[in-house]
């Protein structure tokens, strides 16, 4: 039977075992009941944000193995200007047992060696120069990909039901530009809206099936084919565009 209990806090009333034990598991239990069948990756938070010398990961949730990870406060690491690849990401390591609890660890580094999708999960990678300053932010939809100084977080795995998604930030700035080309075609205004009005991460099969009828294929995506997928969309987009608008311009010179 469908049940809530729900103690009740009186002026020398003593809370039974069995209302404490609900109170410690209701968090736990309503998290899991709601993200049971994501995928792993970072479920909410966990952006970037730098300084000079220093890369602060800010708070933020991400699931592996099904285990939820929590980040509550900025997490600061140095990151020193070498000029070759350089990857953030985070290590888990075997459960800990301890009096009375257990405990699951992601321990957050940087190297130049690939990640290890067993163990390991990529918040991001950079080439950062001598001299450079690393960038968080970004002027538009290509600008993601730079290869210097910028923080490249394409291929980050997002939590999604049933399969890691590209980044929410990456859909919502190709949905900008996408709207921002006047396209009028009934699939690419649905999806875009979508994007910008989903508040958590985007289902990956939405964007799978945007991807695949919009380039006539039947295939799977990582967040990294997703994004130079998008890219090409939003480069015929716009062509089709400057296109049209160069045939007003002459219609209106022979006028």
């Amino acid at each position: 039977m469908f049940r809530n209990i729900y103690p009740i806090f009186q002026k020398k009333y003593v809370l039974k075992k069995e209302m404490l034990e609900n109170l410690r598991d209701y968090p736990r239990m309503l998290f899991a009941l709601e993200y049971q069948k994501y995928s792993d990756g970072i479920l909410c938070g966990c952006g970037l944000e730098a300084s000079t010398a220093r890369l602060a990961v800010q708070p933020g949730i991400l699931i592996h193995r099904g285990i939820p990870y929590f980040l509550q406060e900025p997490f600061e690491i140095s990151c020193e200007a070498q000029g070759r690849l350089a990857y953030l990401k985070v290590c888990f390591t075997d459960r800990e047992a301890g009096t009375g609890h257990e405990e699951y660890r992601g321990q957050i580094y940087l190297d130049e060696q690939a990640p290890d999708p067993e163990r390991e999960m990529e918040l991001g990678r950079f080439k950062l120069q001598h001299g450079a300053r690393l960038r968080t932010e970004y002027v538009d939809f290509a600008d993601y990909v730079t290869e210097f100084d910028t923080a490249d977080r394409i291929h980050v795995p997002y939590a999604s039901p049933g399969h890691p998604v590209i980044w929410p930030q990456l859909l919502k700035r190709f949905a900008a530009e996408m709207l921002g080309t006047g396209t009028q075609d009934t699939l690419d205004c649905a999806f875009c809206m979508g994007c910008m009005q989903q508040k958590e991460n985007v289902p990956y099969d939405a964007v799978k099936t945007y991807l695949n009828v919009k380039q006539d294929k039947d295939r799977e995506y990582t967040p990294e084919e997703s994004y130079h997928a998008l890219q090409r969309i939003l480069e015929e987009a716009k062509g089709t565009r400057r296109k049209h608008t160069a045939e007003k311009d002459n219609k209106l010179l022979m006028i």
